[in-house]
C-alpha cells in the first residue's frame, strides 16, 4: 500500500470508503450525518488539517486524516480500511503515517474517538498505544502522547 495525499480528484471515491465502513457497521447510510466528507477537499487539505489515502494500485483502500485541536494536540479522523484488505496491517501504517505527519506539525498528543460498541476498533486503538480518556453515550475517546 502507497499513502499519499489525497488528490481534488479522489475525494469522491474516498468518500465511498468511508461510506462503506458505515454501511457495513449500521446497515444504512444516513446522508445527513458526517458533514465533513461531503467536500473533503474544503473540509481537510487546508491549513494542517490533511486527508489522507492508501492505494493498491489504482485502488484506494484505506482513508486516514488529522485535525489541528490547539498547538500541540491533533485529532485523527476518517479512519477506514476496506473490509477486504483488513487484518494486513494497513491500518495501523497509515495510523502510523498520521501520528508522524502529526509530530512533524508539531503535535506531543494525538485524540481520537470512535463508536464505544465497536470492540474491534477499539482494541486496534489500544494496540496501537491509545489509551481511553472518557465515554459518553455513543463515543469511547482515546489519547496517545509523545515525549519530545
Amino acid at each position: 500500500m502507497q499513502i499519499q495525499a489525497i488528490k481534488r480528484e479522489q475525494c469522491p471515491e474516498a468518500k465511498q470508503v468511508i461510506l462503506a465502513g458505515f454501511f457495513e457497521r449500521f446497515g444504512f447510510i444516513d446522508h445527513s450525518l458526517n458533514p465533513d466528507i461531503h467536500d473533503i477537499w474544503t473540509e481537510y487539505m487546508q491549513g494542517d488539517d490533511l486527508f489522507y489515502v492508501g492505494m493498491d494500485g489504482d485502488r484506494m483502500i484505506c482513508t486516514g486524516a488529522i485535525r489541528r485541536e490547539s498547538d500541540d494536540t491533533f485529532q485523527v479522523v476518517r479512519m477506514s480500511v476496506l473490509k477486504t484488505y483488513r487484518k494486513h496491517g494497513l491500518g495501523r501504517r497509515m495510523l502510523v503515517h498520521l501520528e508522524n505527519k502529526a509530530q512533524s506539525l508539531g503535535a506531543c498528543r494525538l485524540i481520537l474517538e470512535t463508536n464505544k460498541h465497536w470492540a474491534d476498533a477499539i482494541r486496534f486503538y489500544e494496540r496501537n498505544g491509545y489509551s481511553v480518556t472518557h465515554e459518553d453515550e455513543v463515543s469511547c475517546y482515546f489519547q496517545k502522547e509523545f515525549h519530545v
